[in-house]
């Protein structure tokens, strides 16, 4: 079951939210100087990033927070942000030119994760668990949801429907993808929501993982100290037959040039290994087929056993950790390790082929991304699969739809 909430959303005045949540680097006249420009900040760049300062110390991180604090105040007193007088429950959708997702943004409770009722998949990173726990903390925060997902559902599809049909929607973006909301005030049709998500068997946590984590272990310690709780979380819900997992693949950026003889002999040990004809670049779209690139030549490899003691250790991101990356590079801490990057999303391969330009000497890992099928049969065996195991879609922007706890 889900245990939902409608809430007061912050959202970007319609006017600025060009430059606001989509503008990234996009440059804009200094005022009284149209002859120089200078990048428009965005929410993130101004809510988000000046969190993560370094060196990182106890006054510098008060002090960020505290010009987070002033910045957001800034915003909502100049009109570039405004919040909603009334609670809703909204739809949201994204359309992109290569698909279409339609879900329900609301608040989740806390309690739905500590109690196992939420499914995970995938380890966090501790100190990234840490920051994003001090950053709420301080700041109350929440500029993007988390990702849940869940068996499409007949009452929700209905409101959904009925919703888009009756209700005015709010549209930003631009022609190469554009997000569309709409929110629902009508009472009737939120307790008919929180009815239906409450019906729900199975949650599934898709994204979000280190979010998640980091705002149950503040709760966790509000509660501990007898303060105010933090105890729900802003959330997108998207049905699993919408939604879409794309390939995380893994670059190791080696302390010592690799000796190709060795380590081909080495994995002959364990997966079957063939140079690819043409030798161009390679994603792989199959399950137990990846790529790997070394000093200039792309292989396919092919695990000669897949292990059976667990509906995890089967999978390629298992394999790949346990039977190559920790025996051969001495990989055994995926979380931490700082010779091991992930590059994953729509242009995966590209961003990719990129990073080996700039590092000739690292060996790549290409993988078939999980199915959906594959991440619900993993939390709901209760195992995790190693970080970064899946990149999942929609991304939604930073500020698009923003929730804020009262900090005391």
């Amino acid at each position: 079951m889900a245990t939902i909430l409608p809430f007061k959303a912050i959202k970007p005045n319609p006017l600025y939210a060009d430059q606001l949540v989509f503008a990234e680097g996009r440059m804009v006249a200094k005022k009284g100087d149209v002859a120089n420009t200078e990048p428009m900040p965005t929410l993130k760049a101004m809510l988000e990033s000046t969190a993560r300062i370094r060196p990182e110390t106890p006054e510098r991180q008060m002090m960020a927070y505290k010009e987070i604090d002033d910045k957001f105040q800034q915003l909502l007193d100049t009109g570039q942000l405004y919040r909603e007088q009334k609670a809703g429950i909204y739809v949201y959708e994204i359309v992109h030119p290569k698909y279409r997702q339609t879900g329900i943004w609301c608040l989740t409770a806390l309690s739905d994760y500590t109690s196992g009722k939420i499914k995970t998949h995938e380890l966090t990173f501790t100190d990234s668990v840490r920051r994003m726990r001090n950053y709420r903390e301080h700041t109350g925060l929440e500029g993007s949801p988390v990702l849940l997902t869940y068996a499409p559902s007949i009452a929700i599809n209905r409101v959904i429907a009925k919703t888009r049909k009756t209700v005015a929607k709010n549209t930003l973006g631009d022609r190469s993808c554009f997000h569309r909301i709409w929110k629902i005030e009508d009472e009737p049709a939120k307790r008919t929501l929180i009815k239906a998500f409450a019906a729900i068997n199975r949650v599934y946590l898709a994204d979000g993982h280190h979010r998640l984590a980091s705002a149950a272990k503040l709760s966790a310690k509000q509660i501990e100290e007898g303060r105010p709780v933090f105890d729900y979380i802003s959330s997108l819900y998207i049905a699993t037959d919408q939604l879409s997992i794309k390939e995380f693949n893994r670059v190791v950026l080696p302390e010592q040039p690799v000796n190709i003889i060795k380590l081909l002999q080495d994995l002959g040990k364990d997966f079957t290994v063939r140079k690819k004809v043409g030798n161009n670049s390679f994603q792989s779209r199959k399950q137990h087929l990846m790529g790997m690139y070394c000093q200039g030549n792309w292989y396919y490899l092919e695990p000669k056993a897949i292990p059976q003691n667990g509906t995890a250790a089967g999978l390629d991101a298992s394999i790949l950790q346990t039977q190559l990356l920790a025996p051969l590079f001495e990989i055994t801490d995926p979380a931490t390790d700082t010779r091991l990057k992930y590059v994953g999303g729509e242009s995966a391969l590209e961003e990719l082929v990129d990073m080996l330009k700039i590092h000739p000497e690292a060996i790549a890992f290409t993988l078939c991304p999980l199915t959906n099928q594959q991440l619900m049969d993993v939390s709901d065996a209760n195992e995790i699969l190693p970080p970064k195991s899946t990149w999942i879609n929609p991304k939604v922007p930073y500020g698009l739809v923003m929730h804020k706890h009262s900090v005391l």
